[in-house]
């Protein structure tokens, strides 16, 4: 008995095509825009944390505890916080490490000038904590003093070529300094906040800045993206070595404005999806419900001729499982191969992001995630609104009678 609902269930479709149709679309439609909605969402933040971590930030910094509410270079770590953060780093979670040196200044050419934020590094290992290095798209990475890499847009607009000479402008201790420069390479990363970034040697930064210290320390992991237990750990470590007045920063530490966004997006999303699946649902429903009383004459019929109740409403609800069973598949489908093409090609959002997004640390072009978890996710909202969508519908078979089904017919 339990084997005949499937099959007429099954039958019964196909015998009313267009009706089956629409509700198949239905389903498809809602399944394909949970799916997308949740692939590009995770993958915007994905790509941002990502982009951020692996070419700006690194996982993790050590700065001077209120250097984030004035950051100038008198506000940074001192060398005696330096060495003590050192010796306390030495720690089997940290790969690397790469000390820094940053602060605004500005830079000139024989074209022009323009702000800049100079950044100084140790060229050796800040290769081991970013990328970087594998953004140069013409010339070569920072190798020494004397040197300076600039983001391939800002030496475009001001007509700056690899081998010449440039200026960097900065405040130091006793007023405004400056010093040259031999431009060896250019970088490109699809992030506004590196867009104003120049790198030159750590020695050239402290000259200019007149400031012995350090902004920051730069952490890369071995576990790769850091969680809240290593961080935790991490400033556990340093006061357990009695280090004071460094704070150990992660992302929405260096990004507080992206937190924000993020919880905000998160929160928009959830209201979205739920109206995406009852507007899925209530399609399946609605369509059921009318064929439900479009076929109340033969459904009559057919308890009259002794099939029995439970088994007509379990065939009504077969029939809600199957519309739902095939839409997921038509629409996910779909919904993933347009999640595939989106991590390979990405949306561009170009001068949008780059005009707003620099704060925030946004990167101008965004990948969708394609984790195999979002099938589970969209599967489990798409069965569970097509059974209950189904109900009342399974509900109303199951309590016809025969004479009054068949009179009403």
């Amino acid at each position: 008995m339990r084997s005949m609902a499937p099959r007429i269930a099954w039958r019964n479709l196909w015998r009313h095509k267009q009706r089956t149709m629409l509700m198949i679309g239905i389903v498809a439609f809602g399944s394909w825009v949970i799916l997308v909605l949740w692939g590009i969402s995770d993958g915007f933040i994905r790509s941002m944390t990502d982009t951020q971590v692996v070419y700006n930030q690194a996982d993790l910094q050590l700065r001077a505890r209120g250097y984030t509410d004035d950051p100038v270079p008198s506000n940074g770590l001192t060398l005696a916080q330096v060495r003590a953060a050192q010796e306390a780093l030495r720690d089997p979670r940290v790969q690397a490490t790469s000390p820094r040196l940053e602060a605004s200044g500005l830079l000139r050419s024989t074209y022009g000038s323009d702000g800049v934020v100079i950044r100084g590094i140790d060229p050796v290992s800040e290769q081991r904590v970013t990328r970087l290095h594998d953004a140069v798209v013409e010339g070569r990475f920072v190798a020494g003093p004397g040197e300076i890499l600039l983001p391939a847009k800002l030496a475009q607009s001001l007509d700056i070529r690899v081998g010449e000479r440039v200026v960097l402008l900065a405040q130091g201790e006793s007023g405004t300094t400056s010093r040259a420069f031999r431009a060896v390479g250019f970088h490109r990363v699809e992030l506004g906040a590196l867009d104003r970034v120049v790198a030159v040697s750590l020695e050239d930064a402290q000259a200019l800045f007149e400031w012995p210290g350090l902004t920051a320390i730069a952490i890369h992991l071995r576990s790769g993206a850091p969680s809240s237990r290593d961080t935790a750990a991490l400033r556990a470590q340093l006061l357990t070595a009695g280090v004071d007045g460094i704070e150990v920063a992660d992302y929405f530490a260096m990004n507080p404005l992206a937190r924000i966004m993020l919880q905000g997006a998160t929160l928009k999303m959830i209201p979205f999806v739920i109206m995406i699946s009852l507007m899925a649902g209530f399609g399946v429903a609605n369509t059921a419900f009318y064929s439900v009383l479009e076929r109340t004459r033969e459904f009559g019929v057919m308890t009259a001729v002794g099939m029995s109740r439970r088994l007509l409403a379990r065939v009504v609800l077969m029939e809600s499982v199957f519309v739902a069973a095939i839409g997921f598949v038509i629409g996910g489908g779909i919904g993933y191969g347009c999640l595939i093409y989106l991590s390979r090609h990405g949306l561009d959002f170009g001068e949008v992001i780059a005009g707003f997004g620099s704060d925030l640390g946004i990167p101008t072009i965004m990948y969708a995630s394609t984790s195999g978890w979002y099938w589970v996710a969209a599967f489990s909202v798409v069965v569970f609104t097509a059974l209950v969508a189904a109900w009342y519908p399974a509900r109303r078979a199951n309590r016809l009678e025969p004479v009054t089904a068949i009179r009403e017919g």
